[in-house]
């Protein structure tokens, strides 16, 4: 909390502190998913059998919507972390929106997690759909797989809860974008875990209705 607290003094742009009154439920759609995908827009695959070579992967928010489903066109603030179970996976890069603070803890992927509290100076839109919170470059040198899921950050605003905030103040839940909280959303080495491939996001998560 008290890092959160010392990114809206920073920004001027956070208000994470406490959910909105109208704070939104998980109703079994496509929105407010947050996964890993091979394509920014969140409509890529979600493993690689890579080895040896960089490959981007991205943090995408899908279809970000208030309580009502009427879509957000821009948002200035996440919360959430990456874990990972596996061997020999180096980050190479993870490239944060513009004018982005993060005061997550991201030093080491050794730790098993990069976490991200991040607050966003000026908004970014939301186009599409979707919203690229994150560009990664990993890069595993091992055969043997390797698994990130997703879970709420260690000092998350809302306990137990992965969340972003819209410009107009309203702070939402991002849901797990495999289904389950705390799920695995992306692989090397074995099979992606979100088929999302050559289909939209929302179309194929129909499919598992």
């Amino acid at each position: 909390m008290k890092k959160l607290l010392f990114a809206v003094s920073a920004l001027a742009a956070l208000s994470l502190l406490a959910p909105s009154a109208g704070f939104a439920q998980h109703e079994l759609s496509s929105n407010n998913q947050v996964g890993l995908f091979l394509t920014p827009d969140g409509t890529g695959g979600t493993g690689s059998s890579n080895i040896g070579v960089p490959v981007s992967v991205y943090l995408v928010l899908i279809n970000p919507t208030d309580g009502t489903e009427t879509p957000y066109a821009n948002m200035n603030a996440f919360e959430c972390m990456l874990n990972f179970t596996g061997p020999n996976l180096f980050k190479l890069a993870d490239t944060l929106p513009p004018t982005s603070v993060n005061v997550g803890d991201n030093s080491d992927i050794n730790q098993g997690f990069l976490e991200y509290i991040v607050g966003l100076g000026v908004s970014m839109d939301v186009t599409a759909g979707s919203a690229t919170l994150i560009s990664f470059q990993f890069m595993t040198v091992s055969v043997d797989p390797t698994y990130i899921s997703l879970t709420p950050a260690n000092a998350a605003s809302v306990p137990g809860q992965m969340v972003f905030q819209s410009t107009v103040g309203d702070l939402r839940q991002m849901y797990n974008a495999a289904g389950t909280a705390g799920a695995v959303v992306f692989t090397f080495n074995d099979t992606g875990v979100i088929p999302v491939e050559d289909a939209s996001f929302g179309s194929v998560k129909a499919l598992y209705r």
